[in-house]
């Protein structure tokens, strides 16, 4: 995660909370992505700005083959807070998370936010690392893995009795525990948002646990 001044450009805080699980190939590209999203993204802040717009809470998500970008502004503070995760990890959770950390964030650091354009003195937000730490769980805040709670025979019966379809027993299966709902997503050839909204109806009907 970076948080970033959108005045300037510079960073504030970097917190590497969790080994990025991708290779180093892929890192080569996911990295330069991130920061010409971010470089974007300030560009398009201050261009409002030179117009007499204002620029509203707003985030930006990108995805991709292997990892979620996120970045949000916090209009208050004009600061960036953004994230790079796992193609899998819950997106609806972190942005969720990466909000409250913009709010978190303010209401701590206001003045020292002020201090920070003043002097580039940034040493006072290190312990905010702790912060993020708590809020993302450790950088496990996004990881969601559903797992079936009836046993075949018996989801058999449920689909037998019309309360599912068979698209529906398909993701019940792959829900071992082990599989996120991008890979389920994938292991069955359908769009993510389709599989993520089957896993709220078996939730919902005491199928599967998330």
């Amino acid at each position: 995660m970076f948080l970033i001044d959108s005045e300037s450009g510079i960073s504030l805080l970097e917190v590497n909370i969790k080994e990025f699980q991708t290779s180093d190939f892929s890192k080569r590209i996911v990295f330069p992505n991130f920061f010409k999203a971010i470089n974007e993204t300030i560009d398009n802040i201050h261009t409002a700005m030179a117009k007499g717009r204002k620029v509203n809470e707003m985030i930006r998500l990108i995805e991709s083959e292997d990892s979620t970008i996120i970045i949000y502004y916090h209009p208050l503070s004009r600061i960036l807070f953004c994230s790079i995760s796992d193609a899998d990890d819950d997106i609806s959770q972190l942005k969720e998370v990466i909000q409250k950390i913009g709010m978190r964030f303010w209401k701590k650091h206001q003045s020292d936010i002020d201090i920070f354009r003043a002097t580039t003195e940034k040493t006072r937000f290190s312990s905010f690392k702790i912060d993020i730490e708590n809020l993302t769980m450790g950088g496990r805040i996004g990881e969601n893995f559903p797992k079936l709670l009836l046993i075949k025979n018996v989801l058999e019966k449920v689909l037998s009795m019309g309360i599912i379809d068979d698209i529906d027993y398909q993701v019940a299966l792959k829900c071992t525990g082990d599989n996120s709902s991008l890979k389920i997503a994938r292991l069955l050839d359908k769009k993510r948002n389709e599989v993520q909204e089957i896993l709220k109806k078996l939730k919902e009907l005491d199928i599967i646990s998330l």
